[in-house]
């Protein structure tokens, strides 16, 4: 989960996806804005041949109902000829003269009803008093009496259809007494065929149309149509269809036959009693319209993809380099900088690698320039220190040598001078700048015994065992014994008796050595204690050098801003003095 939730950080902070979003916050706009016009255009391609269609449907119908009303209405004058009349009621009592005389003129009537209307093709008239039915150049035998009954049994109806012919009739009178036969019958045929140019002249492309009785009776459709009229007026919506404000206008919807889309346009004449759809396939002309947006999404998605290599390109040739450059500086040590950064292309970063590496180069000199004036200077303060503790320490020693020799205590003089041999050997061959911690207390106590022999007893000093894991501890030379000789010379001093010294190794810590040098000086004050702690204030200290101060220092150059000195007012009455040792990453066991 930590490695997860790493890499998820990781990669918002990257660049990489950035860059991605910004590439694409600039072509997703013009994408947006080219996909919306290919849309608009699709939706103002198909306005447009909806109102086409519902413009042609309309004045299809519109044209149809009047020719035939106009029909219509000549066979209503028609019905009311003398003689057509005469011949219906009197014929009988007529001449012959006038009998043929009236047929031939009833002959004109009907050449004139037959063309009154393009899509009639034929006019005729049955009159069962003669028994004849009278046409425009013809006189010919009875009406068939299945084409009679038929036209007994469309009262509702303007078209009817006989056998594979469709009519318009009407029967004279309009209400007949049962048993009783009509005076005459006016049929006037349509021609399917004439219809059928009209219809296939009426769509357009690969589009048709078919005019379809209500009841579904009859209909007319263009040769080679097929039944694809009949099976889309199967899926249009009858409810709609029927809603009295459509007739007024066409109804328009989008029918899905054999997983092909069609836009319909079906308007209901309710004169004729009759629907006219027509129809378009959706892909003669949205066809090319899908070919445009099929190209643009592919070259939406080779823009995408370009975007992506584009960025992973940058992101090489740009991020990674500086992603580089970022983790070469933060793998930096101040103390040891060993960070080098090579670069295969002749680029910019060519030349900031190669800069970048003269100045690590240079830094290093540098730091190994510094480290080495600090360490010169921490060993002039040092060897400054020993001039001036070593004289006043060895007239001291000398001093009290005499006064040993004038009481003639040679025990003593004994113990002293092998004493005061270890603690100058000490300091005198011991060249290195550390020595391991269990030598710097060995020399510790050299001293305080030496101290011990000055004050004849008066101060005694208490020593803790270094912890076995801690003896090998690489430390500064002379860092315990100034602490100590501050306790003899400025806390102790004035003391007659029962002076205390105790040196505590404090452990517990597995990281961290604490060694606490404490006395029961009454000469602390809160001043002085101040000015003691105002030492480790800061590492570039420049008061006078003393021991303390040059000890705190030493420390932390060693071993860091956590070791060095802390002074605090002791619980036996005087100074507290902790060292901190902290154990380096080497050396922890």
């Amino acid at each position: 989960m930590g490695a997860r939730s790493m890499k998820k950080r990781l990669w918002v902070k990257s660049i990489y996806p950035k860059i991605v979003i910004g590439f694409l916050l600039a072509i997703v706009p013009v994408y947006a804005a080219a996909l919306y016009m290919n849309e608009s255009g699709s939706e103002s391609v198909e306005q447009e041949i909806t109102q086409s269609l519902n413009a042609r449907t309309n004045f299809f119908v519109r044209t149809l109902e009047q020719e035939l009303r106009t029909t219509v209405l000549l066979m209503n004058d028609l019905s009311q000829d003398s003689d057509l009349q005469k011949l219906s009621t009197i014929a009988p009592a007529m001449t012959r003269y006038e009998y043929f005389q009236s047929i031939n003129r009833l002959q004109g009537k009907m050449r004139l009803l037959q063309s009154s209307n393009q899509y009639i093709q034929e006019a005729k008239a049955y009159v069962p008093l003669i028994d004849k039915t009278i046409q425009q150049v013809s006189y010919e035998t009875a009406m068939p009496v299945d084409q009679m009954e038929v036209m007994l049994r469309k009262p509702d109806r303007v078209i009817y259809k006989w056998g594979d012919k469709l009519q318009l009739g009407m029967v004279y009178p309009d209400h007949l007494r049962a048993g009783k036969q009509p005076n005459f019958v006016i049929v006037t045929e349509l021609s399917v065929p004439r219809m059928q140019k009209a219809l296939e002249q009426l769509a357009t492309g690969n589009g048709s149309s078919v005019l379809i009785g209500s009841d579904g009776s009859w209909s007319v459709m263009p040769e080679g149509a097929g039944n694809i009229g009949h099976r889309l007026m199967e899926n249009i919506d009858v409810e709609a269809l029927s809603k009295s404000e459509f007739y007024k206008e066409p109804y328009n919807t989008k029918v899905t036959v054999d997983g092909n889309n069609y836009w319909v346009s079906v308007e209901r004449s309710s004169f004729l009693n009759a629907d006219l759809v027509v129809y378009v396939p959706e892909a003669e002309f949205l066809g090319p319209l899908a070919k445009y947006r099929l190209l643009f999404f592919g070259l939406s998605g080779f823009s995408l993809l370009v975007v992506i290599l584009f960025s992973g390109w940058i992101y090489r040739r740009i991020h990674q380099p500086l992603h580089r450059m970022v983790r070469a500086f933060r793998k930096m040590d101040v103390s040891s900088p060993q960070a080098e950064l090579r670069h295969r292309h002749n680029d910019e970063f060519h030349y900031l690698y190669e800069h970048f590496n003269l100045m690590v180069k240079r830094l290093q000199l540098l730091i190994q320039e510094v480290f080495e004036q600090k360490i010169r200077s921490q060993r002039s303060e040092l060897k400054q220190l020993q001039s001036q503790i070593n004289p006043h320490f060895l007239y001291n020693s000398f001093f009290t040598l005499h006064q040993m020799g004038q009481m003639q205590d040679y025990d003593n003089i004994v113990r002293f001078t092998k004493h005061l041999g270890d603690y100058f050997r000490f300091i005198t061959r011991n060249s290195a700048d550390e020595v391991p911690l269990e030598a710097e207390v060995g020399h510790a106590k050299a001293y305080v015994e030496i101290q011990s022999i000055r004050f004849h007893n008066r101060i005694s000093a208490q020593w803790d065992e270094i912890p076995t894991s801690w003896k090998g501890l690489a430390v500064p030379l002379l860092i315990l014994q100034p602490l100590i000789e501050n306790a003899y010379e400025h806390g102790l001093e004035d003391k007659e008796a029962d002076g205390r010294i105790r040196i505590r190794m404090d452990g517990s810590e597995a990281d961290m050595l604490r060694i606490i040098v404490e006395d029961n000086g009454e000469q602390l004050t809160d001043e002085k204690l101040l000015e003691l702690q105002s030492i480790t204030s800061s590492l570039d200290n420049k008061g006078e050098i003393t021991g303390l101060s040059n000890v705190h220092r030493r420390l932390q150059l060693k071993f860091g801003s956590d070791s060095g000195l802390v002074f605090t007012r002791s619980r036996l009455g005087g100074l507290k003095i902790e060292m901190r040792l902290p154990r380096m990453r080497k050396e922890q066991p």
